[in-house]
């Protein structure tokens, strides 16, 4: 099913209040594929994800998608196949383990992902451990915009730590801006954090804001 809706600002259009989209140019890349039931379970024999995604592309280029299910690593390289002008991608979730064994077959569909996909800008909205982000960084070598919901058992000030010197290990690595939607944000926490990263030395030149329940640290 397809349909055409009025233009609504999205979760990557950080601090655009005032911004209007009217060029012709922003408003064809500003397409969305949203996909509810990404499983095979979900689609009839006649119509698989592939057909759907295909027979969308002939009616429009798609350089925005979310997930709204877990998908395996297997499904997320064969839809992102498809896909190869994608700007951003939202997902649920990855089906990740530590113990997980990729076969050949998995491993060089994440080489080709990792080589040649456009994403920059990433949302995850549900993580189990820290190593899942650092796995799709890797994927996603282009990524200048990550916004991810925390892990409900990982201090907020230990979670911005990793990230950030995660990235210290990378070579100019391009991400410039991370969002982190916290229930309980309030200016004391973004102090904190502003705090932590001048004292440890994890950044020189940010600026850290609230929006609501939604905090953002964007550095140069």
């Amino acid at each position: 099913m397809y349909s055409i809706r009025p233009y609504k600002k999205r979760w990557y259009e950080y601090n655009t209040q005032h911004t209007i989209i009217n060029s012709f140019v922003q408003l064809s890349k500003s397409t969305r594929l949203i996909l509810v039931n990404a499983s095979p379970e979900g689609w009839s024999k006649s119509l698989t994800i592939n057909k759907y995604i295909n027979h969308a592309l002939t009616v429009t280029k798609i350089h925005h998608i979310e997930i709204h299910e877990e998908l395996s690593i297997g499904k997320l390289s064969e839809i992102l196949y498809l896909l190869p002008e994608l700007d951003s991608l939202q997902i649920f979730s990855l089906s990740f383990s530590q113990s997980t064994c990729l076969s050949k077959e998995e491993l060089e569909g994440l080489l080709f992902l990792s080589t040649k996909n456009r994403i920059t800008k990433l949302f995850l909205k549900k993580i189990a451990l820290i190593e899942e982000l650092y796995f799709l960084m890797e994927i996603f070598p282009h990524i200048n915009h990550l916004q991810v919901n925390l892990i409900y058992s990982m201090d907020i000030e230990l979670f911005v730590r990793l990230i950030l010197i995660h990235i210290m290990t990378k070579s100019n690595h391009p991400l410039r801006l991370l969002c982190f939607p916290i229930v309980a944000a309030d200016d004391e926490m973004v102090q904190k954090l502003e705090k932590m990263i001048n004292v440890e030395n994890l950044l020189f030149d940010f600026m850290m804001k609230r929006v609501i329940n939604e905090i953002y640290l964007q550095w140069k």
